[in-house]
């Protein structure tokens, strides 16, 4: 499009004439619709935005997406889908793009820099000068890309390099997230490079990568472990895998991409982590899980008990949750659902018992209930199945 489409005047608010809001709201409307309400990996459903191809970059401007890019460590697919959501890559006729402000009053330039937020302004703290030519111009398109890049790499590095995260704080809106990766998705399939070109870490798992690409299967092998000694670290769970916003939660640095592909495959939430108190969770190898799609048993039995089945769970072991009674996956140590005293779905565990899938990996240290150091060592599961 030719119009900026953020749904909000955040830090870096679209450009939007005021006739144009009716428009803005359905567009917002739709994207949110296939969004899903989660942010992670941009919604199930979302796909490459019409015309998301590299060819329809002006080429002065794909440079500069890629040399910030490289610059700063980050995907220049994001940079270029936030040109492109932004300012139609500075085609737009808008208010702002080329002089002046948006119809917010706030932002400019082909990247939508927020020049009033301040002091001092996001651009005051980020602007680079890209052309050193002396001055950092938000109108100058190699200016505000390569400020963009800046900018991305600092929000990467606040939010433990989510890529979700980072773009949303770019613009706080759950819909901009979605259109940005779709894009971004549709640049990196038709064109040299891939969406993680720089080496950036990314919670863009394999397994978004390959649902969007309509692949079949997984991106990790349940009936395989593999036994990991580093890093001995706790790292904090995106928010988007988690059921409410509340403080860090904590998991295994080790166990990060099991949960938080189990998180998006299956469709669940964690209410539970590392925490003093509960138990088997003092260490960060357990999770407490909730559907993230609704609280009726149908929607629990296609995503909490489906995992729990796969995870080697049956209705006959379940008052026991551990092996040789339950036939559990390597890297599962104890599945508490279902037949297991104050644990599983509404259709065992009603108030005051709050329904809730309980998943413990396999380590030495299984059992904690104080806080306690990384374990020596934990099973992860196996490697890629099919991408």
């Amino acid at each position: 499009m030719n119009t900026a489409l953020s749904p909000s005047p955040g830090p870096l608010a679209l450009s939007l004439a005021a006739g144009l809001s009716l428009l803005a709201a359905a567009i917002a409307s739709s994207l949110l619709a296939v969004l899903g309400g989660s942010v992670g990996c941009s919604g199930r459903a979302a796909q490459p935005a019409p015309a998301a191809r590299a060819d329809t970059i002006p080429p002065a401007y794909l440079r500069l997406y890629r040399m910030a890019g490289a610059r700063f460590d980050v995907p220049w697919t994001v940079l270029a889908a936030i040109g492109a959501v932004e300012t139609d890559h500075g085609r737009s006729p808008a208010p702002g793009v080329r002089s002046g402000l948006n119809a917010f009053g706030c932002c400019a330039g082909p990247m939508q820099f927020n020049l009033t937020d301040g002091a001092p302004s996001t651009w005051q703290r980020y602007g680079t000068d890209g052309d050193h030519d002396g001055r950092a111009d938000p109108y100058s398109s190699t200016d505000a890309i390569a400020t963009a890049g800046r900018y991305l790499r600092a929000l990467l590095d606040t939010n433990h390099n989510e890529l979700e995260q980072a773009i949303l704080g770019y613009n706080h809106s759950p819909a901009y997230v979605a259109d940005v990766l779709a894009r971004a998705r549709g640049y990196a399939d038709r064109a040299p490079g891939q969406l993680v070109e720089s080496g950036v870490a990314s919670s863009i798992s394999a397994a978004c990568a390959a649902e969007a690409a309509g692949m079949p299967g997984g991106p990790v092998d349940l009936r395989a472990g593999h036994r990991l000694t580093a890093p001995r670290a706790y790292r904090p769970l995106p928010t988007w895998a988690l059921a409410g916003s509340g403080s860090s939660v904590l998991i295994d640095a080790r166990l990060y991409d099991d949960v938080t592909w189990i998180a998006h495959y299956y469709r669940l939430r964690v209410t539970a982590a590392r925490e003093a108190g509960h138990n088997t969770h003092g260490d960060g190898t357990a999770v407490d899980l909730v559907p993230a799609g609704g609280v009726t048993q149908q929607v629990w039995d296609a995503s909490a008990g489906r995992l729990a089945r796969d995870l080697g769970w049956t209705p006959g072991c379940g008052g026991s949750g551990t092996r040789p009674t339950c036939p559990l996956v390597a890297a599962i140590q104890f599945v508490g659902y279902d037949g297991y005293p104050d644990h599983g779905s509404p259709r065992t565990c009603n108030s005051p018992c709050p329904a809730h899938l309980h998943v413990s990996w396999t380590s030495p240290c299984y059992g904690s209930r104080s806080l306690a150091a990384p374990c020596q060592s934990v099973t992860a599961f196996g490697p890629p199945r099919s991408l």
